[in-house]
């Protein structure tokens, strides 16, 4: 390539300049800028699955689930609301499960060894709003007993009505749930989660009996 004015070499970045050994009669670089090439494709898929790896890992300590399938689905009987998206959730021990209320709902959350036949037992020998009074302690074997959501057939006030209860009953709310390896120092103190898969409903007592439940899977640390 002929020089610009001033009589100064044109010099191309160090990628693109050609070797002259290295090419062919019709002056196309061979093989060395097809290898480099290739080198680098390498080197970025190896950079990509680092992250990659890491995300998996994290996606066990926290994970987000949908519980009711979005606020434009939350008409009064609209059984495309009464959802767990997803409905199968491993986590590890130590881990969160982020419930996202959309809708008129209440999570409950049942120790391994509670089935969905036991609860549906129990939901279909009733005709009240809920399958459990959300104004009474939790039944036996519950894990997590869900906040009771403000609205519905009983016309239930938004919080804070309790003094001391600063939890918002919102129907568009967040409900985090730790599944703690070990118990908890408070008063009281909070339960350990042991490794096993536990039930999720939803306490509405129809919106269960319509499919919205689910399974979370709790892995022992180190599994």
């Amino acid at each position: 390539m002929p020089p610009p004015e001033g009589g100064v070499p044109l010099r191309l970045p160090e990628p693109f300049r050609w070797n002259s050994a290295a090419t062919t009669e019709g002056g196309r670089p061979m093989k060395r800028w097809t290898l480099s090439k290739k080198c680098g494709v390498f080197l970025f898929c190896i950079g990509l699955t680092a992250p990659l790896a890491m995300a998996d890992e994290d996606e066990q300590q926290s994970v987000t689930v949908a519980f009711g399938r979005g606020l434009n689905t939350a008409q009064v009987g609209n059984i495309v609301n009464h959802a767990i998206l997803p409905n199968n959730i491993k986590i590890k021990q130590d881990g969160v499960v982020q419930f996202l209320v959309a809708g008129f709902h209440e999570p409950v959350i049942f120790v391994p060894g509670v089935s969905h036949d036991d609860i549906l037992k129990i939901a279909n020998s009733g005709t009240s709003t809920f399958i459990f009074d959300p104004t009474k302690p939790p039944p036996p074997g519950a894990f997590y007993f869900g906040i009771n959501p403000a609205g519905g057939p009983l016309n239930t006030p938004a919080t804070p009505v309790v003094p001391g209860d600063t939890r918002s009953n919102a129907q568009n709310r967040v409900e985090s749930i730790g599944f703690p390896a070990n118990r908890g120092t408070g008063n009281p103190s909070s339960p350990v989660a042991q490794p096993g898969v536990y039930l999720v409903i939803c306490n509405v007592r129809q919106h269960f009996q319509t499919g919205m439940f689910g399974f979370v899977s709790v892995e022992a640390e180190g599994d």
